[in-house]
């Protein structure tokens, strides 16, 4: 944890090494002897004290204002610091001294007994004086705004108010001063002073301001509410306050090389007749949100985030962090979801930083090598921006005061590409920057990575985490501005419109976030294809038309020449490779692929290079993997160097491409299967049966294991829903009567036999539910007696075969629904239906009763536990764990059912628990009571009605339970109630008298009711 600036450190650092260090070395010094010297006459005027601290810092303040100008960035940081400590303090001294004033309260004296920790809250040995000057201060922060700064002053000085009075009441002149004086200031201190200091310190501010513009940028007062666009306000504010140094050869060519990045489009590639606006231009400043955090912060969490503010004001926050000495003490962590802009923030930052007052360094994780030390990753990055080789600490040694930022992108892709545990990498930077303070080359460092792997990482202490937000309505439209502005004549040219805000907004998934906007913009150019589409046009629909344009705009670069009735073939080709891509990160339940992985999907199945290497060439041939995703830029390639080698992952810069192409080629295979349609997709590797290809892609997760799979899958088979469900249903019945677990051409990531088919058959029957009906047991067993047995069997074999997690998942999207067949034969329906509540047990259907009379299960409880204790399951371990105190107590209740009527039956251990938690409701539900007291003594009855020998105990244990709440209702039910109840379990034949006398005494019941009810 870094130590937190003190009043006597900002003194000595604003005053540098001439007197007023040592006046303020002698003022500690001189008050610390004072305290500790012998004899009771030796005394410190407070007010003297007072007078020097606040003369000793005003001289402070007026020197940093004559040698500003001298400092270097860093050195500046510090004493922006140290001056508002001093403020801070003196703003307390100023603010007590008028209080004292108002009050007419004498001088005090302190003497040498006097103790006091006035800013820190511990009692000190030594002198008043010297604890304020050593107890550390608020200090503003980027990720803390200036109401959060006041609020955190208001604290500081209540405190110090509350301490300094418990202190004053201890003095001789507290005992001389009247009741009125001593009243005033009492209230003045506590509830005066907090508000008078904090109204001095804004006033110290803005004097200081004046004098010191840097000062009114650091404690910034208000948020700007405009969209801002390519951090030019970061720029524009940074250089009204350099130090005008001219850099050197080498910062000079990195700024030019950074420089350059603001005129490159942000996409590259062939565009056709579109223009691409640069970077500099298009750039929207992101929303955000910055916290503090540190070891056992969670940054990755959504709710983590709940108490951070949305904020727009990105140029100022990033001046502000840069501007502080914490920025050199541990690293930043930028964090966004994929295509958000963490890689173009810090192509602009590094761009826009001034290179008089910065050194900025750019480091592409991807492009250096993993393992290599953050210096060493430095100086690579250095030599490719500027091809030549320079060591970092000649680099940051030779800043002449400009402030070292280094931008670490990607750490994400470090994790992702070399598969390697990196959890100390954020510890290992904070160890750099220690390092490199010690050296006295303090260094500023940003860490990029995807939110989703954020907790990946072990956080220091100091940390500041920010996370970019999606767009709002507004920074959608200045991004509109800028591509219509682009493009209107080129459109115009061609007969289209430019694209309005009112039609991408009806798509807020995707408009939010910057590259998905862009692909919605180059979709429109076309043809308006998005303005013009229906107001139905839904999800489905655009992600089809906007996959089939850019597969299509592929095939025509690639196929030059071909014929166009050749093209749709083409098309559907591009498309079932990249939903085979899909496919090879949804079955290994992530977000991404490495390129080997994929390589091995695509090739099991068969699928080779368009453009096959040729030998002449030098360099090496791309595999089918890097062909496909190189040619969209909507699949995000994440890149590290492991031991000289390049190694990636591939990712959708939106999920849901991914599951909307998975939801795709699972409708072309059933679609051609079930005889509807023809397509090119089930050919691929073939050789086995007409189900081959999905019974290899469908035996690794359930298909709920990405929420909008089967919702896409509802809609694209809904013209066809009813063959198509025939045809599944045939599949299920075969892949549960004749499963095949034979070699499979997709393959290749290794499966149990049993979990593949388990796997398998559940897939079959969600996509028979996404198909719109039902699908009971029956459907599948017709013949059976119990057909809904069979179906919850073969459940146990799918929860099986999927992690608990995960099965939540399945279960949270299906209702499930216990019923019977037209001939009266126990069944289960499903249906999907996410968020349906589960059906209350009806132990008629579970034990297969009739409803004509009592019945007890057909086995012992001591056999369900235990196989319940082999069981894996923890939900049965939770439900056991509630039902132990009823088993031990009454057994025989949980296995005996009375029947209430049609459809009606509960255990008497039910009927006795409900009855409990009615008797201790604190409502006036008296009929309630009434009903629940009625079932409960009807089963308690019956329950004594079948008794064995070995079940006495319990059916006591019952009787005397049912008749201990009957006591504590009495009041609520009147003895005529009481005396019924009494009466039908006294007619039972068994019960404890006692019991039976305590409830009887509740109710009042004397005479010969009492004789009748005791004589049984």
């Amino acid at each position: 944890m870094a130590r937190r600036l003190r009043y006597a450190d900002a003194v000595r650092l604003l005053g540098g090494s001439g007197p007023l260090a040592a006046a303020v070395d002698n003022l500690l010094g001189t008050a610390l002897s004072l305290a500790t010297a012998g004899g009771s006459d030796v005394a410190l005027s407070l007010f003297d004290a007072k007078t020097e601290t606040v003369r000793l810092g005003r001289l402070a303040a007026g020197q940093l204002r004559e040698r500003w100008t001298g400092y270097g960035r860093y050195e500046r940081n510090l004493r922006l610091e140290a001056a508002h400590g001093v403020l801070v303090v003196v703003a307390f001294f100023e603010a007590f001294d008028e209080i004292v004033r108002v009050a007419e309260f004498p001088a005090p004296e302190l003497s040498r007994d006097d103790q006091v920790l006035l800013a820190g809250g511990t009692p000190l040995h030594g002198d008043w004086l010297h604890a304020l000057l050593d107890a550390p201060l608020p200090v503003p922060a980027a990720e803390r705004g200036y109401h959060r700064l006041l609020a955190e002053l208001t604290d500081w000085y209540t405190t110090a108010g509350d301490w300094f009075r418990g202190y004053l009441e201890g003095l001789a002149e507290w005992d001389r001063a009247d009741d009125r004086a001593r009243a005033a200031v009492a209230r003045l201190l506590c509830e005066r002073l907090p508000q008078l200091a904090v109204q001095h310190y804004e006033e110290g501010h803005r004097r200081l301001a004046v004098d010191v513009p840097e000062f009114a940028i650091w404690v910034d007062r208000a948020e700007s509410r405009a969209v801002g666009r390519g951090l030019t306000e970061l720029e524009a504010t940074l250089r009204r306050t350099t130090a005008g140094r001219d850099p050197d050869r080498h910062r000079a060519a990195l700024a030019a090389a950074y420089r350059a990045e603001l005129d490159r489009p942000i996409l590259g590639g062939d565009t056709s007749e579109l223009t691409i606006p640069l970077l500099g231009e298009a750039y929207v400043d992101a929303l955000f949100r910055a916290r503090e955090c540190g070891p056992g912060s969670r940054p990755g969490a959504e709710d983590w985030w709940d108490a951070a503010p949305l904020r727009r004001d990105l140029s100022g926050f990033l001046v502000r962090h840069l501007i502080t000495a914490r920025a050199a003490v541990a690293p930043m962590l930028l964090l966004g979801h994929p295509g958000a802009g963490k890689s173009a923030l810090t192509r602009i930052l590094a761009a826009r930083l001034p290179a008089t007052d910065f050194l900025a360094v750019r480091v592409v994780l991807r492009e250096v090598p993993a393992e290599a030390a953050v210096q060493d990753q430095i100086e690579y990055a250095l030599r490719a921006a500027i091809h030549e080789s320079v060591a970092w600490a000649d680099l940051s040694r030779a800043a002449d005061g400009a402030l070292p930022v280094v931008m670490l992108d990607g750490f994400d892709e470090l994790l992702q590409a070399t598969g390697v545990h990196r959890s100390d990498y954020l510890e290992r930077v904070a160890r750099f920057q220690r390092t490199e303070a010690v050296q006295g080359r303090p260094v500023a460092v940003i860490v990029t990575s995807r939110v989703a792997v954020a907790d990946r990482a072990r956080l220091p202490e100091d940390c500041v985490a920010v996370r970019l937000e999606p767009f709002d309505d507004a920074q959608v439209g200045r991004w509109l501005e800028t591509w219509n502005a682009a493009n209107r004549g080129s459109l115009g040219r061609r007969g289209l419109r430019t694209l309005p805000k009112e039609v991408v907004a009806r798509f807020p998934d995707l408009a939010r976030q910057p590259l998905l906007l862009l692909m919605l913009a180059l979709y429109d150019a076309g043809e308006n294809a998005l303005q013009d589409a229906g107001g139905t046009f839904g999800t489905v629909q655009l992600y089809d038309r906007l996959l089939h344009g850019f597969a299509l705009r592929e095939v025509r670069r690639w196929h030059e020449g071909r014929p166009e009735d050749e093209l749709p073939e083409l098309v559907a080709d591009e498309l079932m490779r990249l939903s085979i891509v899909a496919f090879a990160m949804f079955n290994r339940g992530r977000q991404w692929v490495t390129e080997r992985e994929l390589d091995d999907d695509l090739t099991g199945l068969g699928i080779e290079p368009v453009r096959p290497g040729r030998t002449e060439e030098f360099r090496t041939p791309l595999t089918v993997g890097q062909e496909i995703v190189g040619r969209f830029f909507f699949i995000q390639r994440a890149q590290a160097t492991q031991d000289g080698r390049a190694l990636q992952t591939y990712e959708f810069l939106h999920a849901t491409f991914g599951e909307y192409l998975v939801a795709r080629l699972l409708a072309g295979i059933l679609r051609e299967n079930a005889g509807r349609e023809p397509s090119r997709v089930v050919r691929l590797g073939a050789g086995g049966g007409e189900d081959e290809l999905l019974r290899g892609l469908l035996g690794y997760l359930p298909l709920t294991a990405r929420q909008t799979v089967l919702p896409f899958l509802a809609e694209l088979l809904a013209p066809v829903a009813t063959g198509v469900r025939s045809w599944l249903v045939g599949r299920l019945r075969a892949a549960v009567f004749r499963p095949e677990a034979s070699q499979r051409a997709y393959g290749t990531m290794p499966k149990r036999a049993d979990h593949w088919m388990a796997l398998y058959s559940l897939n079959l029957v969600l996509l028979a539910l996404a198909c719109g009906e039902p699908l009971r047991g029956s459907d599948i067993w017709a013949q059976a007696q119990e057909p809904g047995r069979w179906l919850q069997g073969l459940s146990l074999g799918w929860q099986a075969a999927v992690p608990p997690s995960i099965w939540f998942e399945v279960t949270a999207h299906l209702e499930v629904r216990r019923t019977y067949t037209p001939d009266g034969r126990p069944d289960v329906e499903l249906r999907r239906d996410a968020g349906a509540p589960a059906e209350r047990v009806d132990p008629l259907w579970s034990f297969r009763q009739d409803g004509s009379r009592p019945f007890r299960t057909a086995y012992r409880m001591d056999e369900a536990l235990r196989s319940m204790h082999l069981s894996n399951h923890r939900s049965e371990d939770v439900l056991r764990h509630l039902a132990e105190p009823l088993l031990d107590a009454i057994p025989s209740a949980v296995t005996r059912f009375t029947v209430h009527g049609p459809g009606d039956a509960e255990s008497a251990a039910h009927s006795l628990l409900t009855l409990q938690m009615k008797s201790l409701a604190d409502d006036d539900d008296l009929p309630g009571l009434r009903r629940a007291y009625d079932r409960a003594v009807t089963a308690t009855a019956e329950l004594a009605g079948e008794i064995t020998m070995a079940e006495l105990e319990s059916t006591g244990a019952a009787a005397e339970w049912l008749l201990r709440m009957l006591a504590h209702d009495a009041g609520r039910l009147g003895p005529d109630a009481v005396a019924g109840y009494c009466r039908s379990v006294v007619a039972a034949g068994w019960f404890p008298r006692g019991a039976l006398d305590r409830c009887l005494d509740a109710a009042g019941i004397t005479g010969p009711l009492r004789a009748e009810l005791r004589a049984g």
